[in-house]
């Protein structure tokens, strides 16, 4: 080969593979098959969003004639702005399904060019897949609604109803029966609120104690907002239909309290990109039935400020809403005999806690246990003791007696907001009457799950259960990472997953510790498993991070081992709502826990999957032991 053939060669080498691509960009470009963008920056991220941003806006263009907005509400001198309103719709794809589309790198730093693309075939279906989400989202929310879960039945009804509203042509969106979900769910949204009543009990000072109910029967969770004589901004959770307002100084006597029920949920969002942009671009939907004026004085029947004739709310008489405050009741086999001893001294923690004169009591706890742990809650935000607390009293696991029925409201003031949640706090008395333990109850829901759905089991077995859970459930919430690696076994299988339409890429020489798993049909995890040492240097870092950490349980599912006669192993499957200063989610969490040591349990397995994945397909057991 002479020397000009040889240059010829190898000019041929190098230029076809640039022209070949060339070509492939001109077609992008000028077929007219595929929406694209073209950006540059300092950074492949910088270059990238730039992309994003350019084929975001084409495809806007394209679709804005035939992009139906239901609440056109964005106005600009007079003029709907229909083209931005757009625009901003489907920037919500930009953000979570368009970052899969084609990316092509043209060059690298200094200088980065990136190219994005997508076919106009594809479009349709990311607009499906959000609409299949909209409509799982319904599924949910029928099914919570079902079992009164009020708050998430709310939650998930107008996440659907914001999800179908960023659609091109949300009134096609129906039903399994064929009706249209944008008519509907607002509909179904205003029937939970006018079914929800909310009634003053008593106030002590600056503090309003009232009563939530839904359809004559208290919720198990709800959350809402209030004024609180200064602010709008305060938040509050009511839980087994208890709630509490905390007034600024100086506004003790206001007559007429104003309160609004969550339904929108956004600090729920935090967790999924999609969902997030959806609820920050979507114009509100209002419901005025979602606002309540509520008497501070009386026991006045509450009105909403949309209309004082809330004809389908069920009147209630003073009979009944007593009845919904009765206290717990033990098995005859659960009775405390010398109950009155502990009632005795209940009633001075409960009076000591009311002053905070703490140092009258410090005889009935146990030095290195039940003291310092009162303490520290009652150094948790601003805690208080709600109305009078019903206690009674349950015979523990080993001789021990568990005190159950007095509520505490916890107040923290988090980036300006107030926010106050109402616990049940439980005390367990060792053999010498004297308060070892003091815990966060699990509320009536998890709790009744656990009394009620075993009758085979003995009352001491529930009991450990409980005391295990509300153990779990306090450390999270005191952030007590010490207690939390005791009871996580050396190698213990930890999870922390969440729903993804496909498994992350990852190239030859890469290693990633996300993998994909199906579990029977469902929609693939991506998961994390940590050893127990990385989950708890995580989690030291999210207790830094965070003002206050709140847990709260809700159904449960648990199953016991019996193949393992020698040990008490438990499958547990439950319901779990976290609220932290910087992020909140709802799913399910499993832990596969060895009670066999009653003094410090062995969590084995803990695994967590979100809400959206269906009961039926969640992990258990059967996963990890062969039952």
């Amino acid at each position: 080969m002479t020397n000009n053939m040889l240059k010829r060669y190898l000019f041929l080498l190098i230029c076809l593979p640039l022209a070949a691509f060339a070509q492939n960009w001109d077609h992008i470009q000028h077929s007219g098959e595929y929406y694209y963008g073209e950006g540059r920056g300092a950074t492949e991220a910088e270059a990238d969003q730039a992309a994003l941003s350019l084929m975001t806006s084409q495809i806007a263009t394209h679709v804005s004639n035939d992009f139906l907005q239901v609440d056109d509400e964005t106005t600009v001198n007079g003029d709907i702005d229909h083209q931005s309103r757009v625009l901003n719709c489907v920037k919500t794809y930009s953000q979570a399904t368009l970052t899969n589309t084609e990316r092509w790198v043209v060059s690298r730093q200094p200088d980065v060019t990136i190219r994005r693309y997508i076919k106009r075939s594809e479009l349709k279906r990311i607009f499906d897949n959000r609409i299949e989400k909209a409509k799982d989202m319904v599924e949910i929310a029928d099914e919570c609604l079902e079992k009164r879960k009020i708050d998430m039945a709310l939650q998930y009804y107008y996440w659907a109803y914001s999800l179908i509203r960023s659609v091109q042509f949300p009134n096609e969106v129906k039903s399994n029966n064929g009706r249209i979900l944008v008519d509907v769910l607002p509909i179904k949204i205003r029937d939970i609120l006018t079914n929800i009543r909310v009634d003053f009990l008593d106030r002590t000072d600056e503090r309003v104690n009232l009563r939530f109910l839904y359809d004559g029967k208290p919720v198990s969770s709800l959350e809402f907002t209030y004024n609180d004589g200064r602010s709008d901004n305060c938040e509050g959770i009511a839980k087994d239909g208890r709630g509490m307002l905390e007034m600024a100084p100086g506004f003790e006597d206001k007559e007429i309290l104003n309160l609004h029920i969550n339904y929108e949920y956004i600090e729920q969002a935090r967790g999924d990109s999609e969902m997030e942009s959806v609820l920050n671009v979507i114009t509100k939907k209002v419901i005025p039935q979602a606002g309540f004026k509520v008497s501070a004085r009386s026991a006045a029947s509450s009105q909403t400020a949309a209309s004082a004739d809330k004809t389908q709310t069920k009147e209630i008489s003073d009979k009944q809403l007593a009845q919904l405050d009765m206290k717990l009741k033990p098995e005859q086999a659960q009775t405390v005999a010398d109950a009155e001893d502990y009632a005795e001294i209940m009633a001075k923690v409960v009076e000591a806690a009311r002053s905070r004169n703490l140092s009258n009591v410090d005889r009935y706890f146990t030095i290195d246990g039940g003291l310092p742990r009162y303490r520290a809650l009652l150094k948790m935000g601003v805690a208080r003791v709600v109305g009078n607390p019903n206690i009674t009293f349950f015979k523990g696991v080993d001789g021990q007696v568990v005190a159950r029925g007095m509520q505490m409201s916890l107040t923290y003031n988090s980036r300006g907001r107030k926010k106050t949640f109402v616990e049940d706090v439980v005390f367990t008395f060792n053999d010498k009457k004297k308060i070892e333990n003091v815990t966060f109850g699990l509320g009536q829901t998890a709790t009744n799950d656990i009394l009620c759905k075993h009758p085979g089991w003995n009352d001491e077995t529930k009991e450990l259960l409980m005391e295990f859970l509300e153990n779990y459930k306090t450390a999270y919430c005191m952030k007590d990472s010490v207690y939390i690696r005791q009871i996580f076994a050396d190698d213990a299988v930890i999870i922390v997953g969440n729903v993804a339409k496909k498994a992350a890429a990852v190239g030859p020489n890469e290693v990633n510790r996300e993998h994909a798993v199906s579990l029977k049909g469902q929609e693939v995890i991506r998961y994390n498993r940590y050893s127990k040492d990385e989950y708890l240097k995580n989690l030291r870092r999210c207790f830094d991070r965070n003002e206050f950490i709140n847990l709260r349980f809700s159904n449960n599912e648990i199953q016991r081992l019996e193949k393992f006669k020698d040990k008490e192993l438990f499958g547990i499957q439950i319901g779990q709502e976290y609220t932290s200063s910087t992020y909140s989610d709802i799913g399910y969490l499993f832990l596969l826990t060895d009670l066999s040591d009653h003094q410090l349990p062995q969590i084995k397995v803990r695994t967590w999957q979100p809400n959206e994945v269906d009961m039926d397909k969640l992990y258990h057991a059967g996963y990890f032991y062969d039952n």
